[in-house]
């Protein structure tokens, strides 16, 4: 019987040993966060309310991001690229942008095509398009 024991502790502790081991000061992954929030209708524009969040390791001086916007039969109807502007280490943003004579009931989609500008010390559009993250609270598909 000691034997069967004896194999149930060394499968443990091949298990235990397999298993990835996390830190306790693992530092968070960093990331660009942009979610849409929000879509009403201003007038004949349809208002696009983004909460954004840099998780990088510095300042961005500059951000945009092209973003493709597609109609309630999934046809393109505009590529525009949204000036986020300065985006401070850790802090989040709200930022809002109309889109001229579109209702917010015929967006079905908007996707997030990449980084066309994104500015910060050692920091480039290629660093903020692979750190995106995205999250959506509307209606419409949103991601990238």
């Amino acid at each position: 019987m000691a034997g069967k024991s004896g194999l149930a502790s060394a499968l443990a502790a091949a298990v235990m040993l397999s298993a990835p081991v996390m830190s306790a000061n693992a530092a968070p992954e960093a990331s660009v966060d942009i979610e849409l929030n929000r879509l009403e209708q201003n007038g004949e524009a349809c208002r696009m309310t983004f909460v954004t969040r840099n998780g990088l390791s510095a300042d961005l001086e500059s951000s945009g991001f092209e973003m493709v916007v597609f109609d309630a039969k999934g046809l393109v109807k505009m590529m525009t690229v949204f000036d986020f502007g300065a985006l401070p280490a850790g802090k989040t943003v709200v930022r809002r942008f109309d889109l001229p004579d579109t209702g917010c009931e015929s967006v079905s989609r908007i996707l997030v095509n990449g980084a066309a500008r994104c500015k910060g010390a050692g920091i480039e559009a290629a660093d903020c398009a692979k750190a995106l993250k995205t999250k959506n609270l509307t209606d419409a598909e949103f991601g990238s």
